[in-house]
């Protein structure tokens, strides 16, 4: 496979990627054939920042894409439940690899 070096990061990457495969910055023009344009691209650190700060709102299962999660969570942010929720969502996305944050979250 031919390579090239990442733009943001200048490691050697596989030049049919779509994603730098260490720092997951978006590549060449080249690398988005035959992705769908609708694909939507999340941040896994913006979203466990969201989880820790901001998640007895349900900020971060907006931003996810999940509205109705994040509408319970508001609805019920009076209660301390969904503060200890978020703290536990945060944990999971802390621990989790950037492969499956992007299977899981980041697929139409």
């Amino acid at each position: 496979m031919p390579r090239h070096l990442c733009p943001h990061c200048h490691q050697s990457t596989q030049l049919d990627l779509a994603l730098c495969q260490h720092c997951h910055t978006a590549l060449h023009l080249e690398g988005l054939a035959g992705v769908d344009p609708k694909a939507v691209v999340r941040s896994q650190y913006l979203a466990q920042r969201y989880s820790l700060f901001l998640g007895s709102f349900g900020v971060h299962k907006f931003y996810l894409g999940e509205r109705l999660q994040g509408g319970l969570y508001l609805a019920f942010c009076w209660t301390l439940v969904p503060t200890f929720l978020s703290v536990r969502d945060s944990a999971k996305m802390a621990r989790m690899e950037p492969e499956q944050f992007q299977r899981r979250w980041c697929v139409n």
